[in-house]
């Protein structure tokens, strides 16, 4: 067993021991150490937020710049809120980001991660128990690139991440960045390979639309994987703008 002196004397030096494979939250701090300094990132908006985890993990990577938080689900966000107060350079907004302004139904699961505007299928409730929808809720939805400089005041020229996080609801998400999407240099998307909700949208759907705006793909990162720990389920792909980084990517 590593103890916990262990642990800090290897962080001292750099290191970090971690279960074999590393866990999501492992490759993303890795991740964001090396990409984000290299492409200047000082503003990150993080849609589907939940309670704040992607932007703790950002934190403990060593990223300072602005964090801008949206989660509609109204116990996530409280949480989420109380989070982002006790950081100076972080803001959190309770609604939705879609392709269009308005409402929607929300299917608040009982494991407030998998809430979604669409719908769990059975086998995904079988194979997620906490996707199961214990109510309905209706919350508020704008396009981001109507919030988009409420989100960057007083930054003339923000260098943008955009995670999305949003159960199957990203393409609407990053349709409704239209109108900004030149300052978005990088972003990441949670794409499936097997729809755990109605009418989800498969990887290559996703892919071929980011692609078509002019983003290539630079990482892949496992989300969770099936009953038997076999295949894959959902992916957090990570995007960047064609030509963003000048050299090798080594």
């Amino acid at each position: 067993m590593i103890t916990n002196a262990v642990n800090r004397g290897l962080r001292a030096l750099g290191y970090e021991i971690v279960r074999f494979p590393a866990p999501n939250w492992v490759r993303n701090r890795q991740l964001m150490r090396v990409l984000f300094p290299r492409l200047g990132i000082d503003c990150v908006l993080d849609v589907g937020a939940n309670q704040g985890q992607f932007g703790l993990t950002l934190r403990e990577s060593g990223y300072q710049g602005r964090i801008v938080s949206f989660e509609p689900g109204p116990e996530a966000f409280d949480v989420l809120r109380q989070v982002a107060a006790r950081d100076g350079n972080w803001t959190a907004f309770p609604f939705a980001l879609g392709e269009t302004s308005g409402t929607l139904e929300l299917n608040i699961a009982e494991e407030s991660v998998f809430s979604s505007f669409l719908t769990p299928l059975a086998a995904s409730v079988e194979q997620f128990p906490t996707n199961r929808t214990v109510r309905r809720q209706t919350v508020p939805v704008r396009r981001l690139d109507e919030v988009f400089a409420e989100c960057t005041a007083g930054h003339a020229s923000p260098r943008v991440y955009l995670k999305m996080d949003t159960q199957g609801f990203d393409l609407e998400v990053f349709r409704g960045a239209a109108g900004v999407l030149p300052a978005i240099l990088a972003m990441q998307s949670e794409i499936c390979f097997q729809p755990i909700y109605e009418g989800m949208r498969g990887y290559a759907d996703n892919l071929a639309e980011y692609h078509a705006n002019g983003f290539e793909v630079y990482d892949f990162l496992v989300v969770n994987r099936d009953l038997n720990q076999l295949a894959v389920v959902e992916m957090d792909c990570v995007l960047i703008r064609a030509n963003a980084l000048a050299g090798p990517r080594s």
